[in-house]
């Protein structure tokens, strides 16, 4: 008997169980997507960091005759427990040329290796370890090539001091160490004999030869305090420096984990919804069982065997649709990342038995309105005829707003719960969106500029071939710096340029030693910057450093330190903290005045002009375009360009923004959609009863419409309210760790917040519901008294 009643019940409620289909499937494909996930994101670096094979501490060096000194310091040192070397070579964009000119245009120094020398794991777009390399290609790491437009197949010509290689991309690897946006280094892995002609080139032994060291240690402190006296290093950091250079990606992978929670808990919230719904319209069903005899468990029992049934096929299509889901929802962070874990099937078939537990959960807690039922309930429509309070605070006799209107908002306040948890889904999928386009329109703006701790220029010009001269000795800065001001005077745009550099030197105080960054301007002024306590440094023998830096000294404003320059030990007092993003807050900032050589000098911002005319914005936009063909590179920007340049991380939010609102928009639309429809299959006899009184089909659409724009209009004006805080919130603690202890001036755009997302949300919202409702034209005034 109960097979008979359970077939015939799917079939008569074909619509219904067709939705709770829909949303056990949806469910199932959430659950199992973000269960995944989070376990990718949660433990994504160190995920990612022992597939690379990566080690405690970092460390690239240029070959100055130091490598030896380099190494004998690691071979001496027991604090190392093992270290690895590989050959690097150093080169700029100016290397990489085509028929059309540049393969890629950057800023920084790109990086050479051989695939057969590297002591560490690259990965293919399928996170397959790149072991082999043909001769004659090559494979480019980074969000550099593909920001440029480099694509597979590109032939190029690679040509460093005396030799030059005919070149082929054969694709993009993930690479763990300077594979972040935040390193900005791109580098070319290439064959073993390639590589080898390079280095048998004594012109780019000389001055472009390198290599990186991936130490093995646990006391990094006191490996930093040793290499504080070796020259010729340009970079050096921890596995938590590395880990910090992918915050904006995690950034990223994060957002995506709460929207993968979102789904979930809008997709359970909807099911509950859609449950109840079902139980409480078979009032008649129930009568008529309870009238023959049936008892409440075994109705109860009927009810979990059919919504078992249903969760086991949903849970099926849900788990097989969650495999190509998650790997959309990650792909916008994997492709400078290896991110998943060893268990993806194990875990969707745990996230999926515990849909199907959770949905017996709620059928089972739904199905106790049925020991309250009786057979006479089959005769009242499941309705006492009691009610001891207001429906409403709404009375229609005083209402101006039409009795269409009018029944529109008395249902949303009248089922406040019901349509208050439809509000907050609306609610956070608008916040989403908010925060992450204020997010965006920050990082693109010029607004971060004294994050950066750069002076205000008309143009910036990245010129890493100039840079690399400096470095070499074989020019001075304010030779370059003469060099772009006679071009530009040629090119009767005269200005002056300069040049803000940075020094990798050893600090020492109260018994503490490390290597630091430091900056300085020599056409600058120490008072031109920002400081967030103190006052700017005015002697030569005086100093600014972050808060960071000074926590990690143990020192405070007032206090000494030694620094190394050239050999030699100088003192300096802190007057002033500052706060910037350079490497992760860790710097300082000499004098203008203070004498250091120039081949000290470990890299550069870009060289900075200003037009001795000062010209508006679209002249200047003007001769950005025309000082890219003179100076034949694209890497030339306003103050806009060089930020977003900067952070490198502007498009990849921008682009995750449009995916959450296409997200979010589908989210939106399943919800009305669904809702609607379980609605109209409840509201089946009120909307045939208002009919019957004169209501015509479109009265009726309208009134089931303005119920959901009320709701969504109400979100809106929620998610305004909140966003802003939320925004703090959570992006502050992660400008934070970049770096900015102070407050971020966040960038509104008016329009776009609080008109062109709501717009669209409140537009997609309408529209759907209103096409849903259009179902009400098959109900006829007749039904009040049918049965079914």
């Amino acid at each position: 008997m109960f097979l008979r009643i359970l077939k015939k019940d799917l079939k008569r409620k074909k619509t219904m169980n067709i939705i709770l289909l829909l949303f056990v499937a949806l469910s199932a494909m959430f659950a199992s997507a973000a269960g995944n996930n989070i376990i990718a994101v949660t433990g994504g670096l160190d995920y990612y960091f022992e597939k690379a094979g990566m080690a405690d501490y970092y460390l690239i060096s240029r070959d100055f005759d130091g490598r030896s000194e380099v190494e004998e310091m690691l071979v001496q040192s027991d604090n190392i427990s093992e270290y690895r070397a590989e050959k690097a070579i150093f080169a700029t964009c100016e290397c990489y040329q085509t028929d059309q000119g540049k393969l890629m245009d950057f800023s920084n120094i790109s990086i050479i290796c051989d695939i057969g020398d590297t002591k560490l794991n690259f990965f293919d777009e399928n996170d397959i370890v790149i072991n082999e390399i043909e001769k004659g290609k090559v494979w480019l790491t980074g969000g550099i090539p593909r920001r440029e437009g480099v694509e597979i197949g590109d032939v190029f010509v690679f040509s460093l001091g005396d030799t030059e290689l005919e070149l082929e991309v054969a694709g993009f690897a993930k690479d763990a160490l300077l594979g972040s946006e935040m390193m900005g280094n791109p580098r070319m892995l290439m064959n073993s004999e390639d590589f080898q002609m390079l280095c048998d080139d004594e012109t780019i032994n000389t001055y472009s030869m390198g290599h990186i060291f991936y130490i093995d240690t646990n006391k990094v402190t006191e490996i930093e305090s040793k290499l504080s006296d070796l020259g010729g290093i340009m970079f050096d950091g921890d596995n938590a420096m590395i880990k910090m250079t992918y915050i904006m990606n995690m950034l990223v992978a994060m957002v995506i984990l709460v929207i993968s929670i979102g789904l979930i808990v809008v997709s359970f919230v909807v099911l509950r919804f859609t449950i109840r719904f079902t139980i409480a319209e078979e009032f008649r069903e129930i009568g008529v069982m309870k009238a023959i005899g049936l008892q409440n468990s075994s109705i109860r029992s009927l009810y979990l065997v059919k919504y078992l049934g249903i969760a086991l096929t949903g849970t099926v299509i849900g788990y097989f649709g969650s495999v190509p889901f998650g790997k959309m929802l990650l792909e916008s962070v994997s492709e400078n990342m290896v991110l998943g874990n060893d268990n993806n099937v194990l875990i969707g078939i745990l996230c999926c038995t515990a849909v199907v537990l959770i949905i017996l959960l709620f059928s089972w807690g739904s199905t106790r309105r049925i020991s309250k039922l009786s057979p006479i309930d089959a005769v009242r429509s499941g309705q006492t005829g009691e009610r001891f309070r207001k429906r409403s605070l709404l009375s229609l006799g005083k209402s101006r707003l039409g009795s269409t209107g009018f029944l529109a908002l008395n249902d949303v306040l009248s089922e406040s719960k019901q349509y208050g948890i439809i509000t907050a889904i609306f609610a956070i999928c608008t916040s989403l969106v908010m925060i992450l386009a204020v997010t965006a329109n920050t990082i693109n703006s010029d607004s971060l500029l004294y994050l950066l701790s750069v002076t205000e220029s008309d143009v910036y010009i990245s010129d890493s071939a100039r840079a690399m001269d400096v470095m070499a000795g074989v020019k001075t800065i304010s030779e370059t710096e003469q060099e772009i001001e006679n071009i530009l005077a040629e090119n009767d745009m005269p200005g002056t340029v300069y040049l803000e550099c940075w020094y990798n030197l050893p600090i020492s105080a109260n018994g503490k030693r490390f290597n630091l960054n430091f900056l300085k301007c020599s056409d600058t002024k120490t008072t031109d910057y920002d400081y967030t306590e103190g006052t700017a440094p005015i002697y030569e023998d005086e100093i600014a450093v972050t808060k960071q830096i000074a926590d990690k000294l143990s020192v405070g404003i007032g206090d000494h330190i030694s620094v190394n320059i050239g050999g030699e030990e100088r003192e300096f007092i802190i007057t002033a903290y500052f706060q910037c993003f350079n490497n992760l807050g860790e710097c300082a900032r000499f004098h203008e005045n203070l004498s250091i050589p120039d081949n000290l000098m470990t890299t550069a911002f870009s060289y900075q002009v200003n037009f001795d005319d000062n010209p508006d914005s679209t002249v200047i936009s003007e001769r950005i375009e025309d000082m890219k063909d003179i100076f034949d590179t694209e890497n030339i920007m306003d103050t806009k360009g060089f930020v977003n340049d900067c952070m490198g991380v502007g498009d990849t939010i921008a682009s995750v923004k449009n995916l959450v609102l296409a997200l979010s928009l589908i989210i939106i639309i399943l919800l009305s959609v669904l809702m609607e429809r379980s609605f109209i299959s409840k509201e089946k006899t009120e909307t045939a009863l208002m009919k019957a009184v004169g209501f015509s089909s479109g009265s009726v659409i309208l009134h089931h419409t303005l119920r959901f724009g009320i709701t969504v209009l109400t979100a809106v004006v929620v998610s305004s309210a909140l966003f802003l805080p939320l925004t703090k919130l959570i992006m502050n603690p992660i400008f934070g760790m970049m770096g900015a202890i102070g407050n971020i001036d966040y960038q509104i755009n008016t329009l776009e917040i609080f008109g062109v997302y709501p717009a669209i949300i409140f537009v997609v919202t309408v529209l759907s519901t209103a096409l849903t409702a259009l179902y009400t034209k098959t109900i006829k005034a007749s039904d009040t008294a049918s049965i079914e």
